[in-house]
């Protein structure tokens, strides 16, 4: 869409937007009404917890994504997951309801949003069973494995970065963070891989 289609559609859409500082949840699980979030600048992350308090980092967003849609398609009074901002982060928020309902104006392009909805839920429900896939493996290694090589695969190349701190890692595999690393650890002293960071080297 051009500039001025998209300032049109914003309209439309009956948007607002917002600034929300590092640690900030955007969408807090359990409260926020189900809503659509698109982000014009800044990084976030969607996350689940646990009755105990256990982390899953579901996905990391950037510039450009979508997040939120799903919820706010579902019959419900409060999203299940959190949103938070990694750092200040500038997010557009509408309803669902008025991106799928044709506003008055009758706006040509407004099929064209309908569209790229749809490639976003079926870009997400994609990488959800890619997640999944890796879950399916019982072992903090088996775990490392499918994904390190995943990476791998998407790069092209044994040498890669992943957009994950240990820490994050941990989350997104469901796994003890300091087992993760003394496994790490261990494959490395065996020659598995190589890293420094989040750079790894998977020695062939």
């Amino acid at each position: 869409m051009t500039g001025e289609e998209i300032t049109s559609i914003l309209k439309c859409l009956n948007s607002k937007t917002k600034i929300f500082q590092k640690d900030e949840f955007i969408f807090l699980a359990g409260e926020s009404k189900p809503l659509v979030g698109i982000i014009i600048y800044g990084k976030a992350q969607v996350i689940k917890e646990n009755m105990q308090g256990d982390r899953l980092i579901l996905r990391k967003l950037g510039v450009g994504d979508m997040f939120g849609e799903t919820y706010a398609g579902m019959d419900i009074d409060v999203v299940p997951v959190s949103v938070t901002a990694l750092e200040e982060t500038k997010i557009v928020l509408f309803e669902l309801k008025y991106m799928l309902n044709t506003c008055k104006s009758a706006c040509a392009f407004h099929q064209t949003l309908i569209l790229n909805l749809m490639k976003n839920i079926a870009k997400k429900s994609a990488m959800l069973n890619e997640q999944m896939s890796y879950l399916s493996h019982k072992t903090i290694r088996g775990r490392l494995d499918a994904f390190l090589f995943e990476q791998a695969e998407k790069n092209g190349s044994y040498f890669f970065s992943i957009p994950f701190n240990r820490r994050e890692l941990a989350e997104y595999l469901c796994m003890d963070r300091s087992a993760m690393i003394r496994e790490l650890q261990k494959m490395k002293t065996e020659g598995a891989l190589s890293f420094n960071k989040n750079t790894f080297c998977i020695m062939s």
